[in-house]
């Protein structure tokens, strides 16, 4: 059991990383931003079906916490200056780290075991997470992003030898799953309103079906993983 506890949260990491890499080879302008439109609807179902859940579930503060971090991040994103917009984007991906540290919690007490079903679902789940991860720390050098992807990815088996207090990770959930949702949707609006301008042919019926495709993944994956 423990064997195959720590073959799924290494399958999940590498595919995390996979799904950077997959980001990073996409030259063209078009399909990197298409690949981007459908982790973040990805990432936004993940956090809507999976996380506000783990966050909320036995602890009624979190719903508070969560309308805090929403706050946070409106107030951080839509800042006019550059400081509130990079600091929402950071908060944003220590979210993403935290959730793929609880991700590793899960499985370990969880203990599934490693079927072609669930190791095909880990896949799906973590690529499109890999992709946004990578968007989100643009700002970055390209050496940093990816140091900053395979951390994020390696939080995933150390999760699973980890135990952190309730106390600690869901209202550090609660708050950070807020922020992300602010900063996914807001990227998401972005490229609905001015995506078309940077390439002609991505409309916005092109960034609604990809973004609405990377739902409907994430939603057939939280059924498996």
């Amino acid at each position: 059991m423990t064997n195959s506890i720590s073959f799924l949260s290494v399958v999940m990491a590498v595919a995390e990383l996979a799904g950077a890499a997959i980001f990073v080879m996409t030259k063209d302008s078009l399909q990197r931003a298409v690949l981007s439109c459908f982790g973040l609807g990805f990432v936004i179902c993940i956090a809507l079906a999976d996380i506000i859940p783990d966050a909320t579930e036995n602890y009624p503060q979190g719903w508070l916490l969560l309308a805090i971090g929403l706050m946070v991040g409106i107030a951080l994103m839509f800042k006019k200056s550059e400081r509130g917009s990079s600091a929402a984007n950071t908060a944003s991906v220590i979210g993403m780290g935290l959730h793929n540290l609880c991700e590793g919690i899960v499985l370990a007490t969880a203990g599934p075991m490693a079927s072609t079903l669930m190791l095909a679902g880990a896949v799906a789940h973590k690529l499109p997470e890999g992709v946004v991860v990578f968007s989100l720390t643009e700002r970055l050098s390209v050496v940093w992003r990816w140091a900053v992807t395979a951390l994020f990815s390696l939080l995933i088996p150390i999760g699973t030898s980890l135990v952190l207090p309730e106390n600690v990770q869901k209202p550090a959930l609660a708050l950070s799953v807020g922020i992300l949702l602010v900063v996914l949707l807001k990227s998401l609006m972005l490229f609905v309103a001015i995506g078309h301008q940077r390439t002609a042919v991505l409309t916005r019926r092109t960034v609604s079906v990809a973004a609405a495709g990377g739902a409907v993944l994430a939603g057939l994956t939280c059924l498996v993983v």
